[in-house]
């Protein structure tokens, strides 16, 4: 066989070879779109339904349909809006429905501080040390030995530095650099914190001298009311966590999945009333809002508040309880924010690459 005959049937094998791999992927190409196609037909047909119920506008378009998109693929359901039922249903909604300036600085690590401190008081902040817009502005010379440094605008940027001497400070700038330049939020239909600055912090380590960071009191508050809390503790081990109901007793309920094994440590401490009320005092202006508190030497100090837990995509769609339901007003609305908000500080102008192509 010549050359030339050789390099003709290679050619033709590797053709008949990619043609045989593409019928094979057919199937289930063609499945695909017909589920794609299947599912924006039924986000229309709801948006039908719902409008007739809701103040929904076509402005609100983008925003529900990612809800709805990210929904189907996460929990392969569509959330009710109209009687929300469950925690997912009650975040959704709120994303939509309850939009304010307060979810945007509430969002954002380095603003809520001063939310914070105008209704419970400086003594429940951790210490800021520094703020920047890069890592490389960080000032290592003048903070102590042992700090965190997290990003102001996304959910998971901390790193601990128990020891800033032998801590890998390439591999932190390249974390928080890549993060800085990332958008956050808005595909899970989150839209504050596509609003928020982006901004890199390092604040106080607590419990230094600990191998493990101190135990989350996470505060479920619905209507201003802290209904129940999830201990979370051995985060840098093996995580565990517990149910607490409000008045500090565990709250006992069928199983049901969870990110962290059932824990087993949890013991009521002497300022679990006074966590209580700060949790409903930082709760009381959102319908929902998670309330994450720590205790360090005695102390409360407050780590966040989260407004849409899980993006409202929680795997197990926890039902609400009639109790916490009777708390939510689900019958006020407010205007929709996005188009104000893009008129004056544009998230493209912040993230450019947030912009969508052309289809």
């Amino acid at each position: 066989m010549t050359h030339e005959a050789v390099i003709v049937r290679r050619a033709v094998t590797s053709a008949f070879g990619r043609a045989v791999a593409y019928l094979q992927e057919f199937p289930l190409r063609v499945f695909g779109r017909l589920m794609r196609d299947g599912l924006t037909l039924a986000i229309r047909a709801k948006w039908a339904r719902d409008s007739r119920r809701l103040p929904l506008t076509p402005e609100h378009w983008e925003l529900y349909d990612i809800i709805h998109r990210k929904s189907w693929e996460k929990t392969q359901s569509l959330p009710n809006l109209v009687r929300p039922t469950s925690r997912n249903d009650a975040i959704n909604w709120a994303k939509l429905f309850d939009q304010r300036f307060d979810c945007i600085i509430c969002c954002d690590k380095i603003r809520v501080r001063d939310y914070i401190r105008d209704r419970v008081g400086e003594q429940y902040l951790v210490t800021l040390y520094q703020v920047h817009e890069h890592f490389a502005d960080i000032d290592f010379d003048a903070l102590p030995s042992a700090f965190v440094i997290k990003t102001n605008h996304d959910s998971g940027t901390v790193i601990l530095v128990r020891d800033k001497a032998t801590f890998d400070r390439a591999a932190a700038e390249a974390q928080v650099e890549a993060a800085l330049r990332r958008p956050f939020g808005w595909e899970n239909g989150e839209w504050a914190y596509a609003y928020i600055p982006p901004r890199v912090f390092v604040e106080e380590l607590l419990d230094p001298d600990s191998d493990v960071p101190p135990a989350d009191y996470k505060f479920s508050c619905f209507g201003g009311y802290a209904t129940h809390a999830v201990f979370i503790y051995d985060r840098g081990r093996t995580p565990k966590s517990q149910r607490i109901q409000r008045d500090g007793t565990l709250l006992i309920r069928k199983p049901r999945k969870s990110m962290y094994p059932q824990g087993s440590a949890f013991q009521k401490p002497p300022e679990w009333d006074a966590m209580v009320a700060l949790a409903d005092t930082l709760g009381k202006d959102f319908k929902l809002v998670r309330v994450d508190l720590y205790l360090s030497g005695g102390r409360i100090y407050v780590g966040e508040l989260t407004l849409w837990s899980a993006a409202g995509f929680l795997p197990n769609g926890t039902p609400l309880e009639p109790e916490h339901l009777a708390r939510v007003d689900f019958t006020t609305y407010r205007p929709l924010l996005i188009p104000e908000l893009e008129r004056t500080q544009s998230r493209f102008m912040l993230y450019p690459s947030a912009r969508r192509s052309p289809d």
